[in-house]
């Protein structure tokens, strides 16, 4: 059955900026990465110099739409104090989508925070709310004209349990009284920021929708040890890490939409506060090059689980890191139609990004995975669309997938 899609239906790719636009030495990132003797970012993708070179790729693919990130180290590199110059460079990036054709989604936290934000408590401090702030209505103001969709945080809860709960990101916290204070915060930074992008747009009486980018998973029990407590534990890491924020949220009445980040399925063992992710590799026959479980049956599990919001849904991340080209085409195959199946079901999918349309720097992982569209030579910076990327194209192009 061939299941087409509206004519707004958005196909796109999505990018961060820490991770493409390379030197970045304003982040606390930057900083992490010496601490802890990891892969540097670097040059990373060099996109802050070839993002015209890289969007007329994107369009070379069909796509429609991209999504984008504001580096907040870069536009604002002390307290108080913007870069009007990197402004008038994001200006530029947004006025070269517009050429191109492809409408910006853009995010204003991706995990990265200024250095001087950071030695001051960073989301742990309450008075920091209002840096953060400070920043979103300045940007927002800036280019309220050419944006009409922004992500105010992708993924809080992942960086919320890396860096404050298992302590492997910045700023290696491992404590969950100070997680708590941490999603507090932001939650707090969220809602206001949601208010405050409304009030700005209202000076211009134009549309404006605003979400967040909310990493979901399907979470199975383990088979291995006491199968009913593992279920419980699947059970509880599901409500709490895939719907706990988004309820909240929505009651508040500051969701446009949901942004859905979806990767992998997670199979749980009981023991703990929490339970953990059990470490059998038995469980799932396909796997990535990260080792991650793939179930597109799982992301039409999650999209299924949205209705019940009945908000629209804007798929904001969805790939795979691969050796194989036809692993990648696999992996794109199965879940489109995965998302195709779900909104013949009634979710209302406004659009698909896949992550990301450059290979980059993937945090902690360095550039081993390659998650890109297109192929990034780290040397020369050359840049090659990989082949299943082409599939891809079709599929934008003819805005149809055959389930």
């Amino acid at each position: 059955m061939l299941i087409q899609f509206p004519s707004s239906f958005l196909w796109g790719a999505a990018i961060s900026s820490y991770q493409c636009e390379g030197k970045n030495i304003n982040s606390d990132w930057y900083v992490w990465e010496k601490q802890k003797n990891l892969d540097k970012a670097g040059k990373a993708c060099d996109h802050y110099n070839r993002f015209q070179e890289d969007f007329k790729l994107a369009k070379e693919l069909n796509l429609n739409s991209f999504r984008l990130s504001i580096e907040w180290a870069r536009v604002c590199p002390h307290k108080g104090k913007f870069s009007q110059e990197a402004i008038e460079h994001y200006k530029k990036v947004l006025d070269t989508l517009a050429r191109e054709g492809l409408k910006p989604i853009v995010t204003l936290h991706h995990f990265t925070n200024p250095i001087w934000f950071s030695n001051n408590g960073g989301w742990m401090n309450k008075e920091n709310i209002e840096d953060f702030l400070f920043y979103l209505r300045k940007i927002v103001d800036e280019l309220k004209d050419k944006v009409d969709a922004w992500i105010i945080f992708n993924e809080p809860l992942v960086y919320l349990y890396k860096g404050f709960i298992e302590g492997t990101w910045p700023p290696g916290e491992a404590s969950l009284s100070a997680a708590k204070k941490v999603i507090d915060n932001i939650m707090a930074a969220y809602c206001t920021g949601y208010k405050n992008i409304k009030q700005i747009y209202q000076g211009i009486d134009k549309p404006v929708r605003v979400s967040i980018a909310k990493n979901l998973r399907v979470f199975k029990p383990c088979c291995k040890g006491v199968k009913t407590l593992n279920s419980v534990i699947a059970y509880l890491r599901s409500r709490y890490f895939n719907f706990w924020l988004l309820k909240k949220l929505y009651k508040k009445r500051c969701l446009d939409f949901i942004g859905v980040n979806y990767y992998c399925c997670e199979y749980d063992s009981f023991g703990g506060v929490l339970g953990s992710e059990c470490g059998h590799k038995t469980h799932q026959a396909k796997q990535n090059y990260l080792g991650w479980n793939i179930d597109p049956e799982g992301f039409y599990q999650v999209l299924i689980a949205l209705k019940k919001f009945d908000l629209p849904v804007l798929i904001t991340e969805n790939g795979t890191a691969e050796n194989k080209n036809s692993c990648y085409e696999d992996f794109l195959d199965t879940h489109l139609r995965a998302l195709a199946r779900a909104h013949s079901k009634g979710v209302k999918i406004q659009g698909y990004m896949w992550w990301s349309l450059l290979d980059n720097f993937e945090w902690d992982k360095g550039f081993g995975p390659r998650f890109g569209l297109v192929y990034v030579n780290y040397d020369t910076m050359q840049r090659s669309i990989k082949p299943f990327a082409y599939k891809y194209a079709k599929i934008a192009r003819e805005n149809a997938i055959n389930i």
